[in-house]
């Protein structure tokens, strides 16, 4: 009878708690609103309460007031300046996310493993995505990054869906130990001219991933350093690394295409050196010159002789040497001037 008793109970405070819309506070300036369309609104101005180690301090196991299971939407409004630590961890049923313009940084693990959202728009003066913040979003297939991104963190897309990681019109200074790894569906990166640095000494940031063509636009090779932090000094060990490779994974058909003139600094460069056979520039759109040329494959090995321009339209995708140059062609065929 007891039993029964504390059923019932349990039963009515369910069916309270979620008839019509709950709300809360998180944190001293902002508070939340759920409705029973499973759409969370979050306003007021400021930073983010960080949850305590999961969103269940927010609501779920710790706040019974709302089920983070229940959560399809979320809405941060305008005047929101970060994301909490842990704070939509493990929502599974979250598909549709609507962030502000005010937003600069998203803190550690904040969208970690919500296996059901598949894209994401972040705003443009987001300038910090923290480590592990969509870590195992395990359908996540489009991000477009912002304008303003300045460092992406350790394992901070680990495990996603990505398609095509574009970080071309991005300021990205630094990368994190494993940022994109074991993205599996991933065949084109896109690397800013800012970039600098890529950090840990674990996991490469683009290992084990399918990747087919990769542009990195920075004339000097970006560094691998430890990123480590020291417990004495108080600082991250900038110390280099050399048995970390930013790419791993890949296949003869993968091509790593830099700036011209920086082929050679790319191949002899921690992180770079597993790479250095399919390294090779790009100048795409070039009018080139009627004249004929030889064409060979990476081996050296001679594909084409007295070719022209029309004719190398027509070779398949790939790396080969023109006119004794590196050059992709891949569809559309990057040529030289000097052909």
């Amino acid at each position: 009878m007891r039993k029964i008793y504390m059923l019932t109970m349990s039963l009515f405070v369910c069916m309270g708690a979620f008839a019509g819309n709950v709300n809360g506070t998180i944190g001293d300036n902002l508070k939340w609103t759920f409705t029973d369309d499973g759409t969370l609104t979050i306003s007021g101005t400021g930073e983010m309460e960080h949850a305590d180690g999961n969103s269940g301090y927010a609501w779920g196991t710790d706040n019974h007031t709302l089920d983070r299971s229940l959560i399809k939407k979320i809405v941060v409004e305008e005047g929101v300046t970060s994301l909490g630590e842990y704070i939509f961890w493990d929502c599974l049923s979250l598909t549709d996310v609507k962030l502000p313009k005010s937003l600069t940084t998203l803190r550690k693990e904040c969208f970690k493993h919500c296996t059901a959202l598949k894209s994401l728009t972040l705003p443009d003066d987001i300038t910090l995505i923290e480590e592990s913040a969509f870590e195992e979003c395990s359908v996540l297939e489009t991000v477009t990054f912002p304008k303003s991104l300045k460092k992406v963190s350790t394992k901070a897309f680990y495990n996603c869906n990505l398609k095509k990681v574009d970080l071309s019109q991005t300021q990205v200074e630094t990368i994190g130990m494993g940022a994109f790894a074991h993205n599996a569906q991933c065949k084109e990166v896109y690397l800013p001219k800012t970039l600098k640095t890529f950090e840990g000494e674990d996991e490469g940031a683009f290992s084990a991933c399918g990747v087919k063509k990769a542009v990195c636009n920075a004339v000097e090779p970006p560094k691998t350093i430890s990123g480590v932090f020291d417990f004495i000094t108080g600082e991250k060990k900038t110390d280099p690394v050399d048995w970390v490779n930013i790419f791993s994974g890949f296949d003869d058909d993968f091509v790593l295409e830099v700036p011209a003139g920086s082929e050679e600094k790319y191949r002899s460069a921690n992180g770079w050196k597993n790479a250095a056979n399919n390294i090779a520039t790009g100048i795409r759109g070039v009018k080139v010159s009627q004249g004929k040329f030889g064409v060979y494959d990476i081996t050296g090995k001679r594909y084409m002789n007295h070719a022209d321009a029309q004719t190398v339209n027509t070779l398949q995708r790939g790396v080969y040497i023109i006119n004794g140059k590196k050059l992709l062609v891949s569809g559309k065929t990057f040529l030289s001037n000097s052909l």
